[in-house]
């Protein structure tokens, strides 16, 4: 498993209550994405079956409304050109508590 912590993202929530997840975009498209989000301070975004991504310190004020969601839509950015590169639904997963293991 490929991991990858994402150092800068950004949560906003529309009129409608969706939450919108800006990441830096990937060379390649997710495959079967998914969240697991436990409704404290980090997510682990499972973007392809061999690529996670680590979602740290959610504002506190996110927490229970994101958790309360049954998706995201996840939006990837190119940070050359600051373009919308692709932008897809994902759904989450509560988990009794979110695991990562970071190697050195």
């Amino acid at each position: 498993m490929n991991w990858l912590q994402e150092r800068t993202y950004y949560i906003q929530r529309t009129q409608e209550g969706v939450f919108l997840v800006f990441i830096s975009a990937r060379k390649d498209n997710a495959i079967g994405a998914t969240i697991q989000y436990d409704g404290g301070d980090h997510a682990l975004f499972l973007r392809k079956p061999i690529e996670s991504i680590i979602l740290d310190y959610i504002n506190p004020t996110v927490h229970k409304p994101l958790l309360e969601s049954s998706f995201v839509e996840m939006v990837e950015v190119d940070t050359s050109d600051e373009e919308v590169e692709r932008d897809y639904k994902v759904p989450i997963k509560q988990v009794p508590h979110v695991t990562v293991i970071l190697k050195k």
